[in-house]
């Protein structure tokens, strides 16, 4: 150019805009132009997404695992009643035409469990409308049952047994509330908040028949905590609202204006969308976050207990929900036949369709030519068939005595609730644990292979494999791998020899050595800890 000019960048995660200007900040031109003008490039992406479909990869391969380890001590046993049972339950999403038995020939039989002469699937499902119809039965009765029938129980509870976040409590504890309000408060009081309610017995145990309280809508629940601890700031306000599953902003409750501009700045545990952004809070939030996960605890046990109820245990809680959305469904097609027109009827329980929000959208099922069929279309939520029938069933009802239950049921969220929910992910294992010791228990009397294998089923069962050892797979020469596990040996690890073949103490050290980063300061040398006295000492120097 030759003479003195400016050049001024916007640098942006998905764009790059620029312009020249000279020392009056006018445009420059060269070649006709002016010189400005915008790049445009695709935006770079974390790993994040590709790490969160690995984990869930792992977590299916891992639960496959432990039905595969399952089916290796039943095979034996259930190999002399019913040689075909697992190539049944392996090709049990197949097509009738599809489906090989025993000797590899395409049965006539449509069944996917029981073929038997006189015992098919639909006896099965007629004594056991679910699988916690079945898990109750074989907890409670003395009287032997089928060895496929102790299988599929126990497969149930390998296949779903809860999380693992109370680990080292017994099953007794898991439901203290004591204990996860204590916790709550220390937290948030550690965070400095503008929080200083303190809750002495009287207070706690107040709190807790409030949350556990199904009579109440949450909006209640969290007017009555505001009353009875005397909340008075808008932190403790939120945080109040929050347990009691209510939406709240980020910015009350950090009593930080800037919340309210970030990419999730309200958040509500009730909602089904929660685990969907709970990654983004984190991110956002930082060391902050504890107190919303500090939260969701003391929520996720108010959300058990209401499951449990008065149930000692996780089967008689679901059948008793069965039982009830049983009594619902047949309330409510009563109401519809007295109050309604015909069209709404067929609305509500036979018409599908992908917009819709009924009751077959609900749970997922229809019938056509009086069978059963799978709807491929998404189900809908709780809360958009509670939309749809508060729109279109009880705005049309009249009010009296009859058609109140069907109003205060949608007001609490108590209608017609399914055994299958987002819910479950509170359950801990210890009490699929409790009901896998007392089945085992029963069984073995009549089925005495089981008394040699319980403990190694319950080894299956409560096995982890700790965070710091990772992976298990053995790392090929030549090729990258995302595991850094230290063997003894290359036999294959199991739950009960798993010490026996892996060196926790040296893959402990290598997980930390593969988190430690280099030195930007020091070519070579490894990050000192953030909270080591050396870089202490260096940060206030």
């Amino acid at each position: 150019m030759g003479r003195e000019y400016y050049m001024g960048l916007d640098m942006g995660t998905g764009s790059l805009g620029w312009a020249v200007t000279d020392s009056s900040y006018q445009l420059c031109r060269t070649h006709g132009k002016d010189l400005w003008g915008v790049r445009l490039f695709e935006t770079a992406k974390t790993a994040e997404e590709r790490r969160q479909f690995r984990s869930s990869r792992r977590r299916l391969d891992r639960r496959n695992r432990r039905i595969q380890l399952l089916q290796e001590i039943f095979a034996s046993e259930i190999g002399k009643v019913d040689p075909g049972f697992f190539l049944r339950l392996k090709e049990s999403r197949y097509l009738p035409e599809d489906k090989k038995d025993a000797q590899g020939k395409t049965p006539e039989l449509p069944y996917s469990l029981f073929v038997d002469k006189d015992y098919t699937d639909k006896e099965f499902h007629k004594e056991y409308p679910t699988i916690y119809h079945l898990r109750l039965r074989l907890m409670e009765s003395s009287e032997p049952a089928d060895v496929r029938l102790v299988y599929l129980a126990i497969h149930h509870l390998m296949k779903h047994r809860g999380h693992f976040l109370f680990a080292g409590i017994s099953a007794e504890n898991v439901t203290d509330f004591t204990s996860v309000f204590s916790e709550f408060l220390k937290i948030v009081r550690e965070q400095e908040l503008d929080f200083s309610l303190c809750s002495d017995e009287e207070k706690c145990q107040s709190v807790k028949k409030i949350l556990q309280n199904e009579h109440l809508t949450r909006s209640k629940k969290s007017a009555e905590l505001i009353r009875e601890l005397h909340a008075s700031t808008n932190c403790e306000k939120a945080l109040l609202k929050l347990i009691s599953g209510a939406k709240v902003k980020l910015s009350a409750i950090y009593d930080n204006s800037e919340y309210d501009n970030c990419e999730r700045p309200q958040v509500c545990f009730a909602e089904n969308s929660y685990e969907d952004y709970v990654g983004i809070l984190e991110n956002e939030l930082e060391d902050q976050f504890v107190v919303i996960a500090a939260a969701k605890a003391l929520y996720d046990w108010s959300v058990l207990v209401n499951i449990l109820k008065d149930s000692a245990t996780v089967s008689e809680a679901k059948v008793k929900i069965y039982e009830k959305h049983k009594q619902d469904l047949k309330y409510l097609k009563n109401i519809v036949k007295t109050y309604l027109q015909k069209e709404d009827y067929q609305a509500l329980f036979v018409k599908t369709g992908q917009k819709k929000s009924n009751y077959c959208a609900y749970i997922g099922m229809s019938k056509k030519n009086n069978k059963k069929v799978t709807m491929e279309e998404k189900c809908c939520t709780k809360e958009e068939f509670y939309a749809y029938l508060q729109k279109e069933i009880c705005s049309k009802l009249p009010e009296n005595s009859e058609t109140d239950y069907l109003r205060n049921e949608l007001e609490l969220g108590t209608f017609l609730p399914k055994q299958v929910c987002k819910d479950n992910g509170v359950i801990p294992y210890q009490l699929q644990q409790l009901e896998l010791e007392r089945i085992l228990d029963k069984a073995s009397a009549y089925l005495p292979f089981l008394k040699e294998e319980a403990e190694k089923i319950l080894q299956i069962m409560r096995f982890r494999v700790p965070y710091y050892v990772g992976p298990l797979n053995i790392k090929k020469d030549g090729q990258n791998s995302f595991s850094w596990a230290v063997r003894r040996s290359r036999e294959t690890v199991y739950p009960w020899n798993f010490e026996d073949i892996i060196d926790i103490e040296a893959s402990a050290e290598q997980f930390i050595r593969k988190m430690t980063n280099k030195c930007t300061y020091v070519p070579g040398e490894d990050v000192l800890p953030k909270e080591s006295l050396l870089y202490s000492k260096f940060m206030v120097l």
